[in-house]
């Protein structure tokens, strides 16, 4: 007689699913010629940035071209930034021919993390969920918990890296994520967590309490 192997799900198994969302618009440039500076006298070195009438403050000396008569300027050594103002090392003529660039380009270095707990068609059971381990580095912005069905759940998350595996080290501060007669959860403050993640940490998810959840989603939403 041939033998049979059966295998049959036990209570509390679950799976877990990761996959990491690239933005579909990573990178826009949009970089802005301001308005010209007017005033000049030979004697006045600092004049207001403006564009389209409205105060303009570059980050730094670098984010600016200026042109004058046809010449480029060099950060720093021809002029310097504070706030929303210029100053020249040299004072403008009433003659000079000024135009400058603001290099605007705006990135979208987000990424989620979404994390997914199945327990399939038996009830959610406390206990660690498993561990993943992320490629980049950045800060939380926010956690969004979507379940299946109306219920309570408490998760903890908690992370280490390859050194210090396998002890970890909670991430919420004590707020962790809470469903209380709730589907879906979201969390753009984060009061007392730890945010800041760094390439190759490990996360851990936890279900501390749990009752009428079987299957759920978080997602981290981080910014790089």
């Amino acid at each position: 007689m041939a033998d049979y192997l059966v295998t049959l799900n036990q209570p509390g198994s679950y799976s877990v699913g990761v996959d990491y969302e690239i933005p579909s618009k990573s990178i826009q440039y949009g970089n802005i010629v301001l308005d010209g500076l007017t005033g000049f006298n030979g004697v006045g070195v600092t004049f207001s940035l403006s564009d389209n009438g409205a105060a303009y403050r570059p980050n730094n000396n670098q984010q600016l071209i200026v042109s004058k008569n046809n010449l480029i300027l060099e950060p720093g050594e021809d002029f310097q930034i504070s706030g929303d103002k210029i100053i020249f090392t040299v004072p403008p003529l009433v003659s000079d021919d000024v135009f400058m660039i603001a290099l605007a380009t705006a990135a979208d270095l987000t990424r989620s993390v979404n994390y997914v707990i199945d327990s399939g068609s038996s009830p959610m059971l406390p206990g660690s969920k498993g561990k993943i381990t992320l490629d980049v580095s950045g800060v939380i912005e926010s956690v969004k918990v979507l379940s299946d069905q109306t219920g309570d759940i408490v998760l903890e998350l908690s992370k280490s890296n390859f050194n210090d595996y396998p002890t970890f080290t909670t991430i919420t501060g004590g707020q962790r994520v809470q469903l209380v007669n709730q589907n879906k959860y979201i969390d753009d403050v984060l009061n007392n967590w730890d945010t800041t993640i760094v390439a190759g940490d490990i996360l851990n998810f936890e279900v501390v309490s749990v009752n009428s959840i079987r299957r759920l989603l978080i997602s981290l939403k981080l910014k790089l």
